[in-house]
Order: structure tokens, then sequence, then C-alpha cells
């Protein structure tokens, strides 16, 4: 791409300001038609209609209109530096007996860092968690957002005795990089956002079995 882009400049350069114009021009309508196509709102577009896809076959399944997200959540699963803009798809089903809650998070960067908007699945459950805390990471160096909650880099707790049976659970799945907090009365997978009803569903039943392991 960056040879292509350097021989049509060079080629533009040849044929005086005329052809340089015309490149920047073609440069900003092929920007706009790849923002149109595969940016933030065609993104969120696309997540809403398989959402919405997912709804119309599963009884009982809701969908929220946007909106903020909890505050608890928040809390607890935000990763540093962050903060969230809005809770998109949002999204209430029932898996076996387990009420879950399923959204996208429209994340900004926070201090005035000019990186730009992300968005991440958040699928989450309530269960009494009593104080442990525990963030777990799955594949995290294929995603520069999975950064642990400010929480975690407080130190001298003990590792809750429920940890292990969660890490051999969360390595049996299989998905995006994501990660899994866990505290604050509630279970909270972060993942990169997928359209795919099928990884809604995984998902899903990733975090009610963890609630299962907790008791």
């Amino acid at each position: 791409m960056a040879t292509i882009a350097g021989c049509s400049v060079a080629a533009a350069v040849g044929a005086g300001p005329t052809g340089v114009l015309a490149v920047l021009v073609a440069g900003v309508a092929a920007g706009l038609l790849l923002t149109w196509r595969w940016g933030p709102a065609a993104a969120q577009v696309r997540v809403g209609a398989a959402r919405a896809d997912w709804v119309r076959a599963h009884p009982g399944a809701v969908l929220d209109p946007d909106g903020p997200a909890s505050p608890q959540d928040v809390a607890l699963a935000l990763p540093r530096g962050w903060r969230v803009e809005e809770a998109c798809g949002r999204l209430r089903l029932v898996v076996h007996d387990v009420p879950v809650r399923a959204e996208t998070w429209v994340l900004r960067a926070a201090g005035g860092s000019r990186r730009a908007p992300r968005r991440r699945e958040v699928v989450a459950t309530d269960v009494p968690t009593g104080t442990a805390r525990a963030w777990v990471p799955l594949r995290t160096s294929a995603d520069s957002m999975l950064v642990a909650p400010a929480w975690a880099r407080e130190a001298g707790a003990r590792e809750p005795d429920w940890l292990p049976a969660v890490r051999a659970r969360l390595q049996e799945h299989e998905d995006l990089p994501a990660a899994l907090t866990i505290g604050d009365g509630r279970v909270v997978l972060l993942a990169l956002d997928d359209p795919r009803p099928a990884t809604t569903d995984a998902r899903a039943a990733l975090v009610r079995d963890i609630r299962l392991l907790l008791g």
C-alpha cells in the first residue's frame, strides 16, 4: 500500500499542481468511504443488527436502549486510562436460568489523550463475590486495550480459592483477546467487539459457568 501511494504521489508531482490536488482529493474521498464502511458508526450498526436478529431467535431476550454503562461494571472492569462514553446494543438474556447482560462500550482515552475511540463488548452477570477481586487476561498480547483496571495495582491481596478453577475454565474458552474481571458482586468479560451471535452465545455461557464456579 505504501509503495502504491508513493508511486501515485510521484506521478502526481510529475503532473504538476493539478495532479497533486487530484491525488489529495482522491485520498480524502477514499478515507471518507472507509470510515463510512468500516468506521465506528458502521460497526455499531452491524453489531446492533446482529443482536436484534439474536433477540428474535431467542424468546425471553430483550434489547434495551443505548445509554450509560453500569457504574459498578465500569468501576470493576474498565481498563486504566479509558472512560466509557456510551453503552450500545444492550442485550439482556437468560442462560440456563442465569440472567446475563451484553453490551458494547464505546471507549475514549482519558486525560486529554488523542487516541482513537475503541469499542469493546462487555458480557456480565451478578454473583456474590464477597471482598475478593480478580482480573484474568486471555491472549493479551494481541489487544493493547487489555490493560488491568486501576484497582489491580493494589498489592498484598490473597489469591481467592476459586481463582485456579476460573483460570482453567477461561483457558477452555475459544475467543478473541479478552479479560475476565471478578468482584463487587459481578463477573465481567471485556473482549473485542464481534457482531456474530455465536460469539455472544459463547461469552454468555462463559460468564454463566464462572458464576457457577463461584457458587
